[in-house]
């Protein structure tokens, strides 16, 4: 297990055996990989494994969050997010070409890109901090609602999302954060959005600011990781990315070329 990855119980309760046997379905072969999810008949618990990258230097950049929904299984497993599943993913190439993050190196396997991203040794104007807003691996995040059911849900595990979020946001001094699931955008800014994809096709912005928090953090929607729905997908991935790399230069008052 890398220093991306860390543990965390549910305490479950009178839900614990419905969740325990719809584990099967909902989470199938992933039940099965190494301390990633683990059942305590005893307490009525469950301990998994979840994944955060936060540098643990300062390479005096300004830092920007880049907010998922929840882990796979499969980069947990591989201690690193956005890990080949089972091909590469094409989140990185999408970021190189962007100019968010490159290294020395060319095709580094997820361990040594770890390393790299808590060191903050690539190039590129920020300094990156990788979260999930939901801790529980699945394969898709409609799974931790299918898994758990809208009561605990409700009441335990989006409370948790949001309270640990807004944390997050305030004791790492973040300047601005890039939102890559409609759902969580809208869950943490002040302006929900509807229909998007059609929009950042077009080269428009998405931009609102993080509600819950006194200082002004703006928030930016660009396409899910996994959108491949154009025949040149990367190259509009990586213009909604570059557009919003020069709006936060802008408000940083940064050189929208700069590739520390």
């Amino acid at each position: 297990m890398s220093s991306v990855n860390f543990q965390r119980t549910y305490v479950l309760g009178e839900v614990y055996e419905s969740v325990k046997e719809d584990a099967i379905q909902v989470l199938g072969k992933f039940l099965g990989y190494p301390d990633l999810i683990t059942f305590n008949d005893l307490n009525k618990s469950v301990t998994f494994s979840s994944e955060r990258l936060i540098p643990g230097v300062s390479s005096n950049r300004p830092r920007v969050l880049l907010l998922f929904s929840n882990p796979h299984p499969d980069s947990i497993s591989q201690g690193m997010f956005l890990s080949p599943n089972p091909g590469a993913n094409p989140f990185w190439p999408v970021m190189r070409e962007a100019e968010w993050l490159s290294t020395q190196e060319g095709k580094l396997n997820p361990e040594r890109l770890a390393d790299i991203c808590l060191r903050a040794e690539y190039r590129g104007p920020f300094e990156l901090i990788f979260y999930c807003y939901y801790a529980f691996p699945t394969k898709t995040p409609e799974d931790i609602r299918r898994l758990f059911g809208d009561k605990y849900v409700n009441k335990c595990i989006e409370p948790e999302a949001a309270r640990e979020f807004i944390e997050t946001v305030e004791a790492t001094s973040v300047e601005a954060v890039v939102a890559f699931n409609k759902r969580i955008f809208n869950l943490v800014s002040r302006d929900p959005v509807e229909r998007y994809v059609e929009h950042l096709q077009d080269g428009a912005l998405i931009c609102s600011q993080i509600k819950g928090i006194d200082r002004y953090v703006p928030i930016f929607l660009t396409f899910p990781t996994g959108w491949r729905f154009h025949k040149h997908y990367k190259q509009i991935r990586s213009a909604s990315l570059t557009a919003i790399k020069a709006a936060i230069c802008d408000k940083l008052k940064l050189p929208k070329s700069e590739n520390a």
